[in-house]
């Protein structure tokens, strides 16, 4: 990838070394002359040819130096390697004059011009070595013009001492191919490493700038995100030091709670919408793609915000649509979800619109959402996806969000392989569009919109938490407790086993990721599911729940099978993922129940009352089924999956709480 690089700096150092040595030429090539014409003035052979040979020996070395001009003036005019052919050509010409001319000393009758004229020849191959040594190509067009018709005519004279002056020029001409050869290569190996410096402090440039832009990005992101952070809690502080009033009323500390109620909430969906911009960036956010119908999406955000449309007299139209998409259907609805709630906000009159247009394409579509809302700058439409940046909000009122859903938005649509495309214009709304893949009708195994509150309740379910932090192990287990389930809590792996030991048999095991001793959740849970496998108690549910984002465990975690929340975890969301994993436990029970009745004897016949035929399309769509499960509980905002299909990466914040901004 680098060898065009490389080849364009030598050329362009080639040319720098070639044409710097001309001018030194120009005055040697005029002495040469001189030289020459003093040698054979006294008795010139063939006059008329000693005058052409020399009048074009003369403006071969006039041409070269307007050669050296022009390139000095106008370097541009041609590419480096059209310099070095122009200099080429012009080596031709100016060594081919000298070299023909020792034909003029073998015409003479002093004996000693052939000697004489052959070592001006020498002199000049010597400097063609030092100045064009380095380039082939003018080396290989000057030194044989020089030598050749010397070496020829001394071996043509067939006398003793001139054959010996043809083979020592001629040793001399191999000489000085071979080391020119080296000198090239040694000259190629400079300019390579020169170019790999260069090369090198350009990049380390580049890194420098990106770290340097990183690090702003992050300075102000931390200092957007501190002030949000501190808006909630210090609201909160100041409401729960008026709950100490004694004057108050029973009136007004049930309004206070409910403040502080509201400011916990605002807390945490911030918290929320930053770790779910920090999973996208750790790369820890697992796209599973499913079959689905794109209507069934549609219906389901739409049934989100036609509230609080038709609450500020707007109409959310939904195109109807049959198309079926193959895509994740989780991190899809969160986009969808961010979109129509940014639509809705910045949207005082008119109409919101949700549909996907086919655009001729047969293998997909764009799904689009309109607005009519107040629209963007073309100022601002690149600015909008930074973290924290609003543009009708200012005053940062954090009713109006905090600038963290189109970020969101634009990472995850290019998570699922598409571009994120904006229209707008102030005024007259915006249209956001990506695309989606279709899919296929015959690889859906569930309806998105199945309810999962017939699975199984938490009443009577056993459950082993393990927490180091005694308050967070009180919270778990009073919580638990009020939903009827018994709950034992340990502070450690060993607790957890020694409560194994004494007959404690749990329906599940909540465990921390961060333990003590410098312990951690997944070698707990191993050591607790092994220790349940010896007792013949292979389908309790595990669940590990975890603040880490991008722990080198998240990926062994999901090849155990072991979901993973990510704190903060509302006791709504642990319910709802307790309850799926439970129910996904119970119907891995049944097909591991009826396996030994899928079985068929050689004619095909029905066995056990079961038609042998269907027994593999039955086994092979588990895995599906299984992936079907996993997507509507993420869908339902669990950000979990069943143990058979591990969901540790899935993106897990709730849909419906999604985060506008513009």
């Amino acid at each position: 990838m680098r060898a065009d690089p490389i080849q364009r700096a030598i050329d362009e150092d080639l040319v720098r070394v070639l044409y710097a040595q001309d001018p030194i030429a120009f005055f040697s090539h005029w002495f040469s002359i001189a030289v020459l014409v003093a040698i054979y003035w006294p008795n010139i052979p063939s006059p008329p040819l000693f005058i052409a040979c020399f009048g074009f020996y003369a403006a071969a070395n006039c041409g070269g130096l307007a050669l050296w001009i022009c390139n000095r003036r106008y370097p541009e005019l041609v590419s480096p390697r059209g310099w070095i052919y122009l200099h080429a050509l012009r080596g031709v010409l100016l060594y081919s004059a000298p070299g023909i001319a020792v034909w003029f000393a073998f015409q003479s009758p002093q004996t000693d011009l052939p000697l004489l004229h052959t070592v001006m020849l020498v002199t000049l191959a010597a400097g063609v070595f030092m100045s064009n040594g380095f380039d082939l190509l003018n080396f290989s067009t000057a030194i044989p013009f020089l030598l050749f018709p010397s070496i020829v005519m001394h071996f043509g004279t067939h006398t003793f001492d001139r054959t010996i002056l043809a083979i020592v020029l001629a040793f001399f001409f191999c000489a000085i191919n071979v080391y020119a050869l080296s000198y090239r290569k040694l000259f190629q190996q400079v300019v390579q490493a020169r170019v790999d410096q260069q090369y090198l402090a350009e990049s380390l440039a580049a890194q420098k700038r990106v770290a340097e832009e990183a690090s702003l990005a992050k300075t102000r992101f931390f200092a957007a995100a501190s002030h949000d952070l501190r808006q909630p809690l210090h609201a909160i502080g100041l409401l729960a030091a008026s709950l100490n009033d004694a004057a108050a009323t029973p009136a007004q500390h049930a309004k206070t709670a409910e403040h502080i109620v509201y400011n916990v909430e605002a807390l945490n969906q911030l918290f929320n919408q930053v770790l779910d911009l920090a999973r996208l960036e750790s790369g820890v956010t697992q796209v599973i793609r499913l079959h689905f119908r794109l209507s069934e999406l549609f219906e389901r955000v739409g049934s989100q915000y036609r509230p609080q449309a038709a609450a500020k007299g707007l109409a959310l139209r939904i195109a109807p649509t049959t198309m079926v998409v193959h895509d994740d259907p989780v991190l899809l609805e969160r986009v969808l979800s961010n979109l129509l709630s940014n639509a809705v906000r910045y949207t005082e009159e008119g109409a919101i619109w949700l549909g996907v247009r086919r655009a001729g394409r047969p293998a997909g579509g764009h799904i689009e959402v309109r607005d009519s809302g107040i629209g963007i700058p073309v100022e601002e439409q690149e600015r909008i996806f930074e973290e924290f940046y609003q543009v009708a909000n200012p005053q940062r009122d954090a009713r109006q969000g905090h600038g963290l859903g189109l970020p969101t938005v634009k990472r995850l649509v290019e998570m699922l392989g598409g571009k994120l495309q904006l229209r707008s214009a102030p005024g007259r709304g915006s249209v956001f569009r990506f695309p989606v893949q279709a899919g296929d009708a015959g690889g859906i195994v569930a309806s998105l919109n199945e309810a999962v509150a017939g699975g199984p309740s938490a009443q009577g379910r056993r459950v082993l938490c393990i927490d180091d932090d005694p308050s967070i192990l009180e919270g778990l287990v009073s919580l638990l407790g009020r939903w009827g389930c018994s709950v034992l809590g340990a502070r450690d792996e060993a607790d957890a086993l020694a409560a194994l030991e004494g007959g404690f048999v749990p329906d599940a095991v909540l465990c921390d990721y961060q333990l003590a001793n410098h312990r951690t959740g997944a070698q707990a849970l191993t050591a607790v599911r092994n220790a349940l496998a010896r007792a013949g108690h292979d389908n309790v549910v595990t669940l590990l729940i975890t603040g880490d984002m991008a722990s080198a465990e998240l990926a062994a975690l999901a090849l155990q099978g072991i979901p993973v929340l990510h704190k903060p975890v509302t006791p709504a969301r642990l319910r709802r993922t307790l309850e799926m994993l439970w129910q996904q436990a119970e119907l891995d029970k049944g097909r591991a129940a009826a396996a030994p009745e899928l079985r068929a004897d050689p004619t095909g016949k029905e066995v056990g009352g079961r038609p042998a035929s269907g027994a593999m399309p039955a086994a092979a769509s588990v895995p599906q089924s299984e992936a079907g499960m996993a997507g509507m509980a993420g869908m339902a905002g669990m950000g979990s999956q069943s143990q058979s299909q591990p969901r540790s990466t899935r993106y897990e914040s709730t849909p419906s709480q999604s985060e506008p901004q513009k």
